[in-house]
């Protein structure tokens, strides 16, 4: 999908303080072995203070400062979670509404699990093609793996969960990034990898806690082909990742930086590095080995992360490659029109 009327205007990241991997390993909750195959250093782990949804606050306040945009020139808002929000019978997108736009806009919440931040730019961009009146639009993306419905350290293998938010404001106006191409792939026949042999239930239920991505998996491997699985994974990341390298008129690897997932070093070479032939000492890996993998907070975070570090140089090309169960896969492609130095971490 060409957007090339669509800009990034700011992005912003909340992450709560990160607290070495060692003392989980003291602690008997982490591996030694684990933390070799991964690299983790840190993680990110919520405060007394922190919840999800004042995170998605404190990212989409930041975001929304940096791009200079009013909260009324914003009138699409669209917040990504993968965990719990915070309260049944609620509706955190008017929240986010309210306290980040001043009740500007509309607003609604999109479960892509770990893609949901990044393929809600395609919907974004849509809907500001879309509506010419609208200025701008904004993306959340928020997540806590907290006990006892998720064991940070065991819920997946190769990954580390952490805590945090991020958020972005795209801008028919102008911004730091212009949006050269938008390509999402889906595979919803790898649908069951996240379900496994579980029932569904009309409500949580204690035996399904803590979560376990790992045994559901391994419950779907009596009837999918372990190297079946990992062909058809591997063929919707270069199909999105290729298509939108095509359509912003470069190769693959031929970009300055890349945001990736926050997973560990074995996981990220296999499911996104590996399949494209890309570096990773060219990516964010290194800088999500001290936050975790914060669900669908990631990207933003990242690029936040390069923004504010001085690592986004006029014209470069940056890609951003994307993956979330059910699975689907989004990669962006952006060109940098300015270096948004001037955004270096407080």
């Amino acid at each position: 999908m060409m957007r090339p009327d669509v800009h990034i205007a700011g992005v912003g990241g909340y992450f709560p303080k990160a607290v070495p991997v060692d003392e989980a390993i003291a602690n008997g909750d982490y591996s030694t072995q684990a933390q070799e195959q991964t690299g983790q250093r840190r993680v990110a782990i919520v405060g007394e203070d922190d919840t999800l949804p004042t995170m998605a606050v404190h990212a989409g306040r930041r975001a929304l400062d940096r791009s200079r945009h009013a909260p009324g020139d914003v009138g699409l808002l669209l917040h990504a979670a993968t965990s719990y929000n915070g309260l049944d019978g609620w509706n955190i997108g008017s929240y986010l509404q309210k306290e980040i736009l001043d009740g500007a806009g509309l607003s609604f919440e999109v479960r892509q699990l770990s893609n949901g931040s990044v393929g809600s730019v395609e919907l974004a961009a849509r809907y500001l093609a879309a509506t010419p009146e609208t200025q701008a639009a904004m993306i959340t993306a928020a997540d806590q793996f907290t006990e006892p419905y998720w064991n940070r350290w065991t819920s997946n293998m190769g990954m580390v969960f952490g805590d945090g938010a991020s958020a972005a404001v795209l801008s028919r106006q102008g911004g730091f990034a212009r949006v050269l191409s938008v390509v999402t792939e889906t595979a919803p026949e790898l649908e069951p990898l996240h379900r496994g042999s579980q029932p569904f239930q009309p409500g949580p239920a204690a035996d399904q806690f803590p979560v376990s991505l790992w045994m559901r998996s391994l419950e779907c491997y009596d009837e999918m082909d372990p190297d079946d699985v990992a062909d058809r994974m591997v063929r919707g990341l270069c199909a999105s990742a290729n298509g939108a390298a095509e359509e912003a008129g470069i190769a693959i690897d031929d970009a300055a930086r890349y945001v990736v997932p926050s997973f560990g070093r074995e996981l990220v070479e296999k499911e996104c590095l590996g399949p494209l032939g890309i570096d990773v000492d060219r990516t964010t890996w290194d800088w999500g080995m001290d936050v975790g993998h914060c669900g669908t907070a990631d990207h933003f975070g990242g690029l936040s992360h390069l923004a504010e570090s001085g690592h986004l140089d006029q014209g470069d090309r940056v890609v951003l490659i994307s993956v979330g169960g059910g699975f689907n896969w989004t990669t962006i492609v952006l060109e940098i029109l300015e270096s948004p130095d001037h955004w270096a971490a407080k």
